[in-house]
């Protein structure tokens, strides 16, 4: 429609895979020299995984398109629903071949004989198997078997499996080793980064005879990378409309808004979770108009504590500093600054205590003004033991805080002399630690690595980015971290995928979690708000979030007041929050019946709130995991995520704080219970177990004679 009012020669951005747009990305290029390398083996499997979208069947057929069809003979298999002996007729129907009676014996003869014609007349077969992550692990020992057929010493059958992450997943399975000994070669296709993306693009237009018309504004590329992730399907949908909208308006340029404007709309059209920066996108004249987005702030360790008329003084009340460093003690120490943290911090000291080949493990909390305070119900009910050390920050600016961090990690990193030091995510803590521990030439072991949101304006993107290249073992909890840091340079052998250590936790607790209306009438609230015949909605917002900023939070208790209306509301608050809250007023004229205000409550009272609640809106990461994990709807305030996770396969949705999709997404909830996920891959319970057995193999390596010998 567009194309001749542009002056190309054709559509660029359809989503058919098509080998003549094909673009030589580092990814697609690297993948390309190893698939050419397996083809060239002329036997065995290769595996092509990649995320939905990502260019896996472009790049295939790049490949076949780029051999001599004389010499091979290609045919795609791609329903694969498929049982074993489904499989077998469907690869007989794909190569043409009339089938020759039905039983199963009698399919593989038929099968083996048209491979054996065709090694007679010098050529070889190929099976491709889209979405082979779909078959069953019957029908890929199938293949295996078909894997056998030979002429001489010349293999008949080459097989190449295509799939999403999943498909890796079964592979690393014991049933299937088999096979994977088979692999010739394999390659996870990952997305492209910001520059590639801006090339691939022009790549793409250049083809079809683009010379600037319509013009892109450097913004604007730059906000197709947020929106899409670098991902080629979600890149040629989001400018196929860009490129129609431009025309519709008869248009030249396509801006930075104009991206954000569309993108909006695609997502809304389709249901698909908003995942763009938080720029503010302001509407064009042509188009409807979109409630824009504010800027939320970054959470971090100390963005509660306000600013002192005077200049904090550094004391250290746990330690002096000291000349020298201490004996060795070969103890892990676990850096803790957070409420999640805590969580981990429990799952893992119960799993080294089972361990005799692992050092102690001790745990470091750095405590600050205004934030979690590990009480002594928390650690009853998590099991978790008091802290070995504890560093407490003077109340002061975030600079003035962390500078004091690192002061008192030094100190104390030379005392205890510790044999890794152990961080988490990407908060403060982290980063403080890390930095004290690697300017010691001390290991650092860091959880939850590799989670990126692609907003570099994020203080914690920018601490996980640093805590990840700084460790010397790199502890996962989905697979698309290893993607992120493969992107990244960080080598593959540093990184392990254990799983989520917040699902071990809950596990443990849920036989402790309290009804929702024994935590009502302790804070003098009525029980009544969960006799609602659509349940109710759980609030939690981080005290260094939204919730401790007047404007977005006066937006957003607009938007709950007209949601509490149909579903009613209980709202978990900081003190921050609540004082905001109250000294604004900003709860007039709301009915007490649809809205319960509770404090921040000990861990088994909030499990017993996420677990039955209808829905949660939250813009807390750790929240978007615990209600992944209790499979229940979660509307993310934000418009990123680092846990990608819980949008592609479990129930969250990123919402922002725009209105029209949250009202949207609750009119789901009550017409059909909302979103419905699944858990991601090792969210099991077992986590703290992997992550024990991972650091035991790594300290084995590097752990001194005489440890060992202790520890035996």
């Amino acid at each position: 429609m567009y194309e001749s009012y542009f002056g190309l020669t054709g559509a660029p951005f359809l989503l058919n895979p098509d080998p003549s747009f094909f673009f030589d990305s580092r990814g697609h290029s690297s993948a390309l020299s190893y698939l050419k390398f397996g083809l060239y083996q002329a036997e065995g499997f290769i595996v092509v995984t990649g995320d939905i979208g990502a260019g896996k069947t472009t790049l295939v057929r790049t490949l076949l398109d780029g051999i001599d069809n004389d010499k091979v003979v290609a045919a795609q298999l791609v329903s694969t629903q498929l049982e074993a002996g489904d499989l077998l007729r469907s690869a007989i129907t794909a190569f043409g071949i009339p089938p020759k009676g039905q039983s199963k014996a009698e399919l593989i003869a038929t099968l083996e004989a048209y491979l054996t014609l065709l090694a007679t007349q010098n050529k070889r077969a190929v099976l491709i198997v889209d979405e082979a992550q779909n078959l069953s692990r019957d029908a890929i020992e199938e293949l295996r078997m078909l894997s056998n057929f030979q002429f001489g010493n010349q293999a008949l059958l080459q097989s190449f499996l295509i799939g999403q992450p999943e498909l890796r997943d079964m592979l690393l399975s014991r049933s299937l080793e088999q096979l994977r000994q088979r692999v010739i070669a394999s390659y996870h296709l990952g997305p492209m980064d910001r520059d590639e993306t801006r090339r691939y693009i022009e790549h793409r237009l250049k083809k079809v005879g683009w010379h600037d018309h319509p013009h892109f504004d450097d913004d604007a590329f730059d906000e197709i990378y947020q929106w899409t992730s670098g991902i080629p399907r979600r890149i040629n949908l989001l400018c196929n409309r860009l490129l129609l909208a431009t025309f519709l308006a008869e248009g030249n340029t396509i801006t930075a808004t104009d991206v954000a404007r569309i993108a909006m709309e695609i997502r809304a059209e389709i249901g698909e979770p908003t995942t763009s920066r938080t720029s503010d996108p302001t509407p064009s004249a042509a188009a409807p108009v979109q409630e824009p987005l504010r800027p939320v702030m970054v959470p971090t360790l100390t963005d509660s504590v306000s600013q002192q008329p005077d200049a904090p003084r550094f004391t250290n009340e746990l330690l002096q500093p000291r000349p020298s460093r201490g004996p060795k003690t070969h103890a892990f120490l676990l850096v803790v600054g957070s409420r999640t943290g805590c969580v981990r911090a429990a799952a893992l000291q119960k799993a080294f205590a089972t361990r005799s080949d692992l050092p102690t493990l001790k745990m470091l909390l750095l405590s600050a003004p205004g934030q979690f305070e590990l009480s002594a119900d928390w650690q009853e009910h998590l099991g978790i033991r008091e802290p070995d050390y504890t560093l407490r920050m003077p109340p002061g600016s975030n600079v003035g805080q962390f500078a004091d961090a690192l002061r008192q990690l030094d100190n104390l990193l030379a005392e205890v002399n510790p044999a890794a030091v152990i961080v988490q995510g990407g908060d403060d803590a982290a980063l403080a630690a890390s930095l004290a521990a690697h300017r010691q030439g001390l290991p650092i072991i860091h959880l939850e690595a590799g989670l990126r949101s692609f907003d570099r304006t994020r203080t914690q993107e920018i601490n996980a980015m640093m805590c990840d290249h700084m460790a010397d073992l790199l502890l996962t909890s989905e697979w698309v971290a290893h993607d992120n840091l493969a992107r990244e340079g960080i080598p593959a052998d540093r990184v392990q995928f254990v799983g989520n250590l917040v699902m071990d936790s809950i596990r443990a607790m849920l036989p402790q979690a309290s009804p929702p209306k024994y935590t009502l009438r302790q804070f003098g609230q009525s029980p009544d708000i969960l006799k609602h015949k659509h349940g109710y909605a759980l609030v939690n917002l981080t005290a260094n979030g939204i919730g401790s900023q007047l404007l977005p939070l006066t937006d957003l208790v607009a938007i709950l007041k007209s949601i509490c209306r149909d579903l009613p509301l209980i709202w978990v608050t900081s003190e921050t929050t609540r004082q905001l809250i109250t000294q604004n007023n900003l709860l007039a004229g709301v009915d007490s019946s649809n809205l319960a205000l509770l404090p921040v409550v000990p861990y088994y009272k909030m499990i017993g709130l996420v677990g039955t609640a209808a829905c949660i809106l939250t813009d807390s990461s750790t929240v978007q995991e615990e209600a992944t994990i209790m499979g229940v709807p979660c509307l993310t305030l934000h418009n990123y995520t680092e846990r990608r996770i819980t949008v592609e396969q479990g129930t969250n949705i990123a919402v922002g704080c725009n209105s029209s999709l949250i009202h949207r997404a609750i009119a789901e909830i009550l017409r059909g219970g909302g979103k419905k996920g699944r858990l991601p891959k090792f969210w099991d319970g077992m986590t703290a177990n992997r992550v024990a057995e991972h650091m035991a193999a790594w300290w084995k390596l590097r752990a001194p004679r005489e440890s060992l010998a202790t520890s035996a």
